[in-house]
């Protein structure tokens, strides 16, 4: 298993920096990459060349891979097609991902898995293989995601 965080963002919501935003004392990033890495055995970061955090990225990660920054929805394609499958990808911006949603995702048994957290999509898939056989993966509860500034605020509250 292989796992892909999507970080070619320009950050324009919140900060090109976004990736590298403390939540609780650790860089957003890092924290997807610590639960990637649990359930992969390599995991890979998607970014463009033109991100302003490029550099930082390739500093403190190994596995790099360079996109078109197309878009997410390409660049997610682009990726896969270079690490291959089975594949799980996280956004880097979704810094509390409960181990039991990533189990929800790899119990479901078609080409492509979406988690939806109460009725909204976050960006994490899981994929066997490309195709049209797909399912969005319901959980009843929320998986955070850091567009703004006040969401950052927010999450950083649930810490203390």
């Amino acid at each position: 298993m292989k796992a892909i965080i999507m970080a070619g963002g320009k950050g324009t919501r919140l900060s090109p920096m976004k990736p590298f935003l403390e939540v609780c004392g650790k860089p957003m990033i890092q924290r997807v990459y610590d639960i990637a890495h649990k359930f992969a055995e390599t995991v890979f970061i998607a970014t463009v060349p033109s991100n302003p955090v490029y550099i930082e990225i390739v500093k403190t990660f190994n596995n790099v891979i360079l996109t078109s920054g197309k878009g997410y929805e390409f660049d997610v394609i682009e990726a896969i097609n270079r690490v291959g499958f089975p594949v799980l990808v996280f956004p880097s911006d979704t810094p509390f991902i409960p181990d039991r949603a990533i189990y929800t995702l790899l119990a479901c048994q078609r080409d492509i898995c979406t988690l939806f957290s109460r009725g909204k999509y976050v960006g994490i898939s899981f994929w066997r293989k490309f195709g049209d056989d797909y399912e969005d993966v319901a959980i009843d509860y929320e998986i955070s995601n850091v567009n703004t500034k006040e969401d950052l605020e927010k999450i950083n509250k649930s810490c203390i």
